[in-house]
């Protein structure tokens, strides 16, 4: 009698485990491709050049771009899987076009921006609202200030100099001993400037982002189903 009483339970269980491809095409469905495709496309266009700008004369090869707003914007209307692909084609695609850096900044920023992301995004699938999005864009502004310190330190900065100059990895991680806390000041204004952009853009668009959530959430049950 146990054997029969488990056998619903294991064939149940092996049902519901589905092969990895098949959960990436229920995932990244024509629709939810489209979106990405659109916050892409808005988010590479703020990351052009011509909208960048310094903001601190001590580092001014630290600059602010707006891009990342869409890409928040995605995470909070598509999912974090969704923002986070849209933040590294972003990054990949502006590499390609403009990097001066040998890929190395746009590195940084997909490491940089990914607690970010994630964060907020990962909340607002569990809990809906303005008081979420805010509290949450706080926690993730203040985890992603003090993520940027060691990732400049340990990556970012030895990365730049060694292959720009040729400079030892220490040298790079002296280099940002000089100026860290202009970097980590840097950070925490650009941050600051694109959740304000961020609150900004969302409540125009929270509608938006509400239905399509929606959207994606019923076609994820009807999957598991």
């Amino acid at each position: 009698m146990e054997q029969q009483t488990q056998q619903p339970a294991e064939v149940n269980t092996a049902a519901n485990k589905k092969p990895v491809g098949e959960v990436l095409k229920n995932y990244f469905t024509a629709t939810r491709i489209s979106y990405m495709a659109v916050f892409t496309a808005l988010a590479f266009i703020l990351r052009l050049p011509w909208f960048e700008f310094s903001i601190i004369p001590a580092v001014p090869f630290l600059k602010v771009d707006f891009s990342d707003v869409f890409v928040m914007i995605a995470g909070f209307s598509l999912g974090p899987v969704a923002g986070v692909t849209v933040g590294v084609l972003k990054e990949v695609i502006y590499g390609i076009c403009f990097t001066q850096t040998a890929f190395v900044g746009e590195i940084a920023n997909i490491l940089m921006i990914l607690p970010y992301i994630l964060i907020p995004s990962i909340i607002y699938k569990k809990r809906k609202g303005i008081k979420v999005v805010i509290i949450s864009l706080l926690i993730a502004c203040g985890v992603r200030t003090l993520w940027t310190i060691p990732l400049n330190y340990v990556l970012t900065f030895p990365l730049f100099l060694y292959f720009s100059f040729g400079t030892p990895w220490t040298g790079g991680m002296e280099a940002y001993l000089d100026v860290w806390y202009w970097a980590l000041l840097f950070n925490l204004v650009k941050i600051v400037l694109v959740t304000a952009a961020v609150m900004i853009v969302y409540k125009p668009l929270s509608r938006l982002i509400n239905l399509t959530s929606e959207k994606f959430e019923k076609r994820r049950r009807k999957t598991v189903q």
